[in-house]
């Protein structure tokens, strides 16, 4: 009889400040979206480069999964935001993960959500801080925000994001925003099954010894 036995592998973390590419005006630029009003979305993307990954090796059964996020809102040194309340995070190194999107892009959406907004104390009327900031924990690893990755996963050494931003009429991201993007943050933890014979050699007894209490067991059909 056989027994998966889940085990985390390694967690990534990703910080603004190490994007290989803040300083690059290439690096914001319009992205095509379908809107109502069709509009251009702007994007960040941010290049960030992890070694000895590769001593790592993982089954195919490995999962990558968003253990958490924090994503800055951009705005002016009047502290106006530039965009709107909604943003969406992809990493294009999941590119063929089992997740699609209705707008047919290649890349998984790692997260989209809403800045929530209020009124900012002493700055100008109908000026929203949307708090700052977006902070996102995943309640669930087990179940969300999980994505199949391949075998060779962790033969990367560049991990690519795109952050965007539907940005208000008029104004486009560049690098004098740099700066909002500095406290960008998102940890992931990289998770793999093994296939255990948890059967004792003598008899029908599952051997209980051979694996430690605390991982969670699902069996195989």
């Amino acid at each position: 009889m056989k027994f998966f036995r889940y085990k985390q592998v390694a967690r990534l973390n990703f910080i603004g400040y190490d994007d290989e590419l803040i300083n690059d005006a290439s690096s914001y630029y319009n992205t095509k979206f379908k809107m109502f009003d069709n509009n251009e979305i702007n994007t960040k993307l941010l290049r960030f480069r992890i070694d000895n990954l590769s001593d790592i090796k993982l089954s195919q059964n490995a999962k990558l999964i968003l253990e958490s996020v924090f994503i800055s809102t951009v705005h002016d040194e009047s502290l106006n935001i530039k965009h709107n309340s909604n943003i969406i995070l992809r990493l294009k190194n999941i590119n063929d993960s089992k997740c699609f999107n209705s707008d047919n892009n290649n890349y998984s959406i790692l997260f989209s959500h809403c800045f929530q907004s209020r009124d900012v104390p002493g700055v100008a009327i109908n000026t929203y801080s949307f708090d700052r900031g977006l902070s996102f924990t995943n309640p669930s690893p087990d179940k969300l925000y999980n994505f199949t990755v391949p075998n060779n996963f962790t033969n990367n050494t560049i991990f690519e994001f795109e952050l965007l931003y539907f940005m208000k009429p008029g104004i486009n991201l560049n690098v004098t925003d740099k700066a909002n993007f500095y406290k960008f943050q998102c940890y992931f933890i990289i998770c793999d099954v093994d296939e255990e014979e948890l059967i004792s050699n003598d008899s029908n007894t599952v051997d209980f010894e051979r694996f430690k209490p605390h991982f969670p067991l699902k069996r195989s059909h």
